[in-house]
């Protein structure tokens, strides 16, 4: 059953007692966290105003820190704030987080980007699709992509066969049609993009994901590798971020906070399995994460 104002002060109740006294009882707050989805818990710290009058989000930030922290507070903020203000973050200042933006603007479907417009205006009172548009390159193939995932028209296109052929005559030769994948993956729909990858696969006997890799470097691998992978499903495509986030030189983790904040809610239940193409997700985020970061993280994403 989805949960009511009752509910609300019980929790806001919880975390006020998880942080009175000399201690923070931190696993009190975590068991808060991980029964309610972002929306719950949005209405959860304006409750905890209401009683208490003071801000939940500022006590977190005085109760904890580091990276333990940011999961905490960013998990009370409200889905869309949170989501509009890491573009911003991403965008504004001295350089652009090009992989961060990649990923936020990747992981939102057409209904996504609408909140996002809306509540990116209310706090910026600037438009995100101008912001984005005018801050990344113009011609790079990933920039191309972001641009047309933002206004990203999704619908039945009816025709999988010729939509999987377009793709392989796009990437064959010495050099690439990126148009053709950015048309495609900005317009197809999840089911029809499951069957263009089937058909791909059995007619040309490699994988669109191996084009995917052959084709595109650097940034725009990433970019056309995640479209691939969420396209799939964005349980796939949450895997890919979390695996890319916590394996290499060093762990990004602004990355691996982004995603753990927003999606953990929407796709925990299906992470572990779809992680196994990787390896095991508690292994391996006990293998590049530490303390209660690590113990947020297990919490969120289940695993075991």
């Amino acid at each position: 059953m989805p949960f009511g104002p009752a509910d609300y002060y019980r929790f806001a109740s919880e975390i006020y007692l998880a942080c009175k006294g000399m201690g923070t009882d931190e696993q009190r707050i975590l068991n808060v966290i991980t029964q309610c989805t972002m929306e719950d818990l949005f209405q959860v710290n304006r409750t905890f105003y209401a009683s208490y009058g003071k801000s939940l989000i500022r006590l977190l930030e005085k109760e904890t820190s580091g990276h333990f922290e940011k999961l905490l507070t960013g998990s009370f903020e409200g889905r869309y704030q949170y989501w509009a203000r890491k573009i911003r973050e991403a965008v504004e200042g001295c350089g652009t987080d090009e992989r961060a933006l990649i990923e936020l603007v990747l992981m939102a479907d057409a209904q996504d980007m609408v909140a996002i417009r809306a509540e990116y205006f209310r706090l910026f009172l600037k438009d995100v699709i101008e912001d984005i548009s005018d801050d990344i390159a113009k011609n790079a193939d990933w920039a191309r992509l972001v641009r047309g995932w933002i206004c990203q028209m999704r619908y039945p296109r009816g025709q999988p066969e010729q939509d999987a052929d377009a793709l392989y005559i796009a990437a064959k030769g010495a050099g690439t049609d990126e148009n053709v994948f950015i048309r495609i993956f900005c317009s197809t729909t999840h089911e029809e993009f499951n069957q263009i990858c089937a058909i791909y696969a059995q007619k040309y006997k490699k994988t669109l994901r191996e084009t995917v890799i052959k084709e595109f470097t650097g940034k725009s691998e990433k970019a056309f590798l995640l479209a691939h992978d969420y396209l799939q499903s964005p349980v796939n495509g949450c895997a890919y971020i979390i695996r890319d986030s916590i394996k290499g030189a060093g762990t990004r983790d602004r990355s691996l906070i982004n995603v753990s904040v927003l999606f953990r809610d929407r796709f925990s239940q299906g992470i572990n399995e779809m992680y196994k193409q990787y390896g095991s997700l508690a292994k391996d985020i006990k293998g590049d994460t530490s303390g209660w970061y690590e113990k947020t993280l297990l919490q969120f994403w289940k695993a075991q």
